[in-house]
């Protein structure tokens, strides 16, 4: 067994002291620890952009890395601090809230409540320090999930991650850019089976589809398969967002030809 792996990803800002205080609390506990910033410049509150920034970033480290994520408007209230372990065994903790929505399938989710484990009385605004990095260093050093809590049933997920498959279309929407402007959608590669996309309309303008940004000419409105899966718009040598006028929440259709898409529940 390599050298345990804990990751963090936040709203907390990369130049304020709240990241450094969440590795502390790992590293007093687990001192042989590697620690990873995944981001901590999630936009505030985005719990979208923080689902997503994990859907890309956690399934490229090694399935025994823990991953603390803290985007928590809701810290110090009613919701539920959890540990998400995914049909693979990744685990990720933190709030409930639905910002561990792309790793909500197969796996299970347990309630942080152990006594003997978590630590009592967290600061009511800091359990990414006080709650969720002890946790994940107790599971990076070995700890069973299992032993944390109860099982929840019914975690909290967000709506509109996946887009809705039809026999010739497929309708999304733009969730969340990245700092070029360019804007991930809820369309999914997965969603589409054998089906092929035979065109691209964005906020009802019809976008050309290509493989790569150099395909387009400068300035072009583009869509094409991210890195993550994820249909994608953007702008060459440019932003989606500020130089091609489409916006979060834009509607976004993928014209199917070929086999039709499968039904996806």
């Amino acid at each position: 067994m390599g050298r345990p792996i804990v990751t963090f990803l936040s709203d907390f800002g990369a130049g304020s002291g709240y990241p450094a205080q969440m590795k502390g609390a790992v590293l007093s506990r687990l001192p042989e620890a590697t620690l990873v910033d995944l981001s901590h410049d999630v936009p505030p509150f985005d719990l979208v952009a923080g689902a997503l920034l994990l859907e890309a970033c956690v399934p490229r480290f090694p399935v025994a890395a823990v991953h603390v994520a803290v985007v928590d408007p809701g810290v110090g209230t009613a919701r539920q601090p959890v540990c998400v372990v995914d049909g693979e065994g990744r685990r990720l903790v933190g709030p409930d809230n639905g910002l561990f929505t792309p790793f909500l399938g197969a796996g299970a989710v347990f309630l942080l409540a152990d006594p003997e484990i978590v630590p009592r009385d967290p600061s009511p605004t800091f359990h990414g320090r006080d709650l969720f990095a002890p946790v994940a260093a107790w599971l990076a050093g070995g700890g069973d999930p299992t032993r944390l809590g109860p099982r929840v049933t019914n975690p909290v997920q967000l709506p509109g991650l996946s887009a809705v498959p039809g026999p010739e279309r497929v309708e999304g929407v733009c969730l969340s850019a990245d700092p070029f402007g360019n804007l991930m959608t809820s369309i999914r590669r997965a969603v589409l089976g054998e089906a092929v996309i035979e065109g691209v309309q964005v906020a009802g303008r019809r976008v050309r589809l290509v493989t790569t940004f150099g395909e387009g000419r400068p300035g072009e409105l583009l869509a094409l398969w991210g890195s993550g899966g994820r249909l994608e718009i953007a702008v060459r040598e440019g932003s989606a967002l500020r130089d091609g006028g489409i916006a979060r929440g834009d509607p976004v259709v993928a014209l199917l030809g070929g086999p039709p898409a499968p039904s996806v529940t």
